[in-house]
């Protein structure tokens, strides 16, 4: 395959994404939005509905990368970038439509297989030398975008607990709830100091922001309270390891 049909198939691949997800809130797939559905599995661990606009930031980030692409069509990872961005889209299209027709344990194998290829993505892309505009083209939106998927995998797992009403065992859904922050804030700082990369962390705060803001001040305030340690540890570690980039790329 070509590096120019790579190109092209990356391009029409994302705009697939893009049309899918905006026919299904704007048609909407089956007769409910995105947001209508996960109402239907109120799940403590979903975060107020302002956090999803980082969708937006994320969608324009792939749309840079799509044109960027073209800056490292030679180099020798294109081919396997290619490939696993490509399956991240198919994977982001039929997590979609099965989430709107209410396949819940559909919807968490096809999630897992988005986190899986954009794990494998940024692998690859760390893997190979950067310099700094391809790590703010190319790396960067694959960083916001894993970043998000982390959290909407522990979710959609919530979801999938809720859908075949399990009743939390012999914990109540705050405690679980606290529990999956706990999970989420632990996976973002393994990556985060595993490979030394703070904007990791940016899209997990984000999430934690949108749990606090959600239920502050509330019955489940306990649930905010962990969200704003998770918030306040992340951002910590998020300032040193910036500090230390600083440093890096100065000296």
């Amino acid at each position: 395959m070509s590096h120019r049909t790579q190109i092209i198939l990356n391009i029409l691949a994302l705009v697939a994404v893009l049309t899918v997800n905006a026919l299904a809130n704007i048609l909407p797939i089956n007769g409910m939005n995105t947001g209508q559905i996960s109402d239907l599995y109120p799940s403590l661990f979903t975060p107020a509905g302002f956090t999803f606009s980082v969708w937006s930031v994320i969608y324009l980030s792939l749309i840079v990368f799509s044109i960027a692409q073209i800056k490292i069509k030679d180099k020798p990872y294109f081919k396997e970038l290619s490939l696993w961005f490509l399956l991240s889209c198919v994977a982001n299209i039929s997590w979609i439509l099965v989430w709107h027709h209410l396949f819940t344990v559909a919807s968490v194998v096809v999630m897992l297989v988005l986190l899986y290829s954009l794990t494998q993505t940024y692998r690859l892309l760390q893997r190979n030398s950067l310099n700094r505009k391809e790590w703010f083209l190319i790396l960067l939106p694959f960083i916001f975008y894993l970043s998000w998927i982390c959290v909407a995998t522990i979710a959609n797992i919530s979801t999938l607990l809720i859908s075949i009403h399990w009743g939390g065992g012999f914990l109540s859904p705050i405690y679980w709830t606290i529990i999956m922050i706990g999970i989420a804030a632990a996976l973002g700082l393994y990556i985060a100091l595993n490979f030394k990369e703070p904007a990791f962390l940016l899209v997990l705060m984000w999430a934690f922001f949108g749990i606090y803001s959600k239920w502050t001040g509330t019955e489940n305030n306990a649930i905010a309270y962990a969200a704003l340690v998770a918030i306040v540890t992340l951002g910590i570690i998020f300032g040193k390891l910036l500090i230390d980039k600083i440093k890096v790329s100065t000296n």
